[in-house]
């Protein structure tokens, strides 16, 4: 269905420009090097989980930030669902990899911490666009891609959780961001915008970063 046949202050017209969104991430860097015969490079792999290591620990304390600072009840049940789903995967791949070092790369910190600091600066709705439409519908994409080559070799489970949990939680915040005046849509989708932006321009550089 054409996008333009909704109109543009819904939640139908958001949710249609995020399928376009995760469309478009298909053709992300990161994505085609997941795909390619470099993943075959143990290398390449430890690189990779190193700088998803950097991600992941801010991804987790984006969702324990969301949580801390919900009042809302309809907002606090569905933030402490995703947390407590979420919650110690970092860790987890942390194990994974014998504890190595994360990367240090500022593009990479800015990125992967400007999620982390908007759970500080936007309200729920905001929030919500954010966690469930940006961060988790690419997760449910890369990691299900992801979790198809990095099964061949052994290495982790962290993958495996996340190809089986994220289309839930992409799908959770949607009954948040119903009945909103249009002046609140259009906000949303400039904070959608600036999420995928932001969210495209981490994985690119995680995928130079592990190319070398």
């Amino acid at each position: 269905m054409n996008i333009e046949t909704f109109q543009p202050c819904s939640l139908k017209y958001i949710l249609k420009k995020n399928q376009y969104y995760v469309e478009k991430y298909y053709e992300n860097r990161l994505m085609q090097f997941i795909c390619s015969e470099q993943m075959s490079n143990v290398e390449l792999r430890k690189r990779l989980l190193d700088c998803i290591q950097v991600f992941s620990n801010y991804f987790q304390k984006t969702v324990m930030l969301r949580n801390v600072f919900s009042e809302a009840p309809r907002f606090c049940e569905g933030a402490q669902e995703h947390l407590d789903e979420e919650f110690g995967h970092n860790l987890a791949l942390m194990k994974d990899r014998k504890n190595r070092p994360c990367v240090w790369d500022a593009i990479l910190e800015a990125t992967s911490a400007w999620f982390t600091w908007k759970m500080f600066v936007l309200d729920n709705e905001e929030k919500t666009v954010l966690i469930h439409l940006v961060l988790e519908a690419s997760a449910n994409i890369f990691f299900r891609e992801a979790h198809k080559v990095m099964s061949r070799y052994g290495e982790t489970d962290y993958f495996k959780i996340h190809s089986e949990a994220d289309e839930k939680h992409e799908k959770m915040g949607h009954a948040l961001l119903e009945n909103l005046s249009p002046e609140k849509y259009a906000r949303l989708l400039d904070v959608q915008k600036q999420g995928w932006d932001v969210l495209n321009a981490a994985c690119r550089r995680i995928a130079e970063i592990a190319m070398g």
